[in-house]
C-alpha cells in the first residue's frame, strides 16, 4: 500500500524518476504497474541474503496521450469536421481517453464507476419536479452520455473510434449544462449562490484535474467517479437557487 502511494504521489508531481523500495514476497505488488505502462515501469531484483529490491521508473503522464490516427467519417459522420477541429486545436489530447484496463463493465469495480452517473439522473429528476425542468433536462442528458461514454470506455479498452464518438457527444452534453449552470450563477450574483454550491464546485473541478493526473486504471476511476457525484450535487444546488429566485 506504501508503494502504491508513493507511486501515486510521485505520479502528481509529474516527475519522470527511479524509486527503490523493498519487497518482502517473491510476487512483485507493482506487477499490475507493468501492465499499464510497460514501456515505463522496469522491475529488477537481487539476489542472495541481500533485501530483493525493486527499479520503478515513474512516468510523466499528465497531458500526454498519443495522437489519435481513427478520426474518420465512418465512425464521425456529420460530425467529423467537428472532431477534426477539436483535435487540431488541442494537439490531439481532446479526443483520446483513459485506458481503464483491467476494469470492465462487467466488473465490480466497473459497474460501481458506471453507477455514479446515476447521480446526474437523480439530480436532474429533482430539479424536473420542483419545477426546473430545462437544467435538469439537461443534467438528465448529459448523465445518459455520460453513461454511453464510460461504457464504451470500459468495453472497449485504449485507441477505440467509438469511444471518441461518445467522448465528443460527452462534450457536448456535459458542457451545456455546465454552461447553463454557469448562467444562473451569473444571473443570481456569486453572494446569492449558496456556499455549499461553491465548495462543492471547486471539489469537482479538483477531482476532473486529477483524473488528467493519474489518468489510468484505479486511480482514474476514483477521480471521475467524484468528479461525477460532486457536479451532480452542484448542479442540483444551483438549479435549487435558480427556483428560488423564480418564486
Amino acid at each position: 500500500m506504501t508503494r502504491r502511494f508513493l507511486f501515486s504521489l510521485l505520479a502528481l508531481l509529474g516527475e519522470a524518476s527511479t524509486r527503490r523500495a523493498p519487497l518482502t514476497s517473491r510476487k512483485s505488488p507493482w506487477s499490475y504497474l507493468s501492465l499499464q505502462n510497460e514501456d515505463d515501469v522496469t522491475i529488477t531484483a537481487s539476489t542472495g541474503n541481500s533485501e530483493v529490491e525493486e527499479d520503478i521508473k515513474l512516468p510523466n503522464t499528465f497531458f500526454q496521450r498519443e495522437r489519435p490516427k481513427d478520426i474518420n467519417s465512418d465512425t464521425f459522420g456529420q460530425l467529423l469536421p467537428i472532431a477534426k477541429a477539436v483535435d487540431e486545436a488541442t494537439g490531439g489530447w481532446g479526443l483520446s481517453y483513459a485506458d481503464l484496463h483491467p476494469v470492465t463493465p462487467r466488473t465490480t469495480v466497473g459497474q460501481a464507476f458506471l453507477a455514479t452517473n446515476f447521480c446526474y439522473a437523480a439530480g436532474g429528476l429533482a430539479l424536473g419536479v420542483q419545477g426546473e425542468w430545462f437544467l435538469g433536462a439537461l443534467t438528465e442528458l448529459a448523465g445518459i452520455v455520460s453513461f454511453w461514454y464510460h461504457y464504451s470506455q470500459l468495453e472497449f479498452g485504449k485507441d477505440r473510434s467509438e469511444v471518441r464518438l461518445a467522448l465528443l457527444i460527452d462534450y457536448f452534453t456535459a458542457g451545456s449544462a455546465l454552461i447553463t449552470g454557469g448562467v444562473y450563477m451569473i444571473q443570481a450574483g456569486i453572494d446569492a449562490v449558496p456556499v455549499e454550491a461553491l465548495l462543492t464546485a471547486g471539489g469537482s473541478v479538483i477531482c476532473l484535474s486529477l483524473c488528467w493526473v493519474w489518468e489510468f486504471g484505479y486511480p482514474y476511476i476514483f477521480w471521475h467517479s467524484l468528479w461525477h457525484i460532486l457536479s451532480a450535487l452542484t448542479g442540483y444546488l444551483i438549479g435549487q437557487e435558480h427556483i428560488s429566485t423564480l418564486v
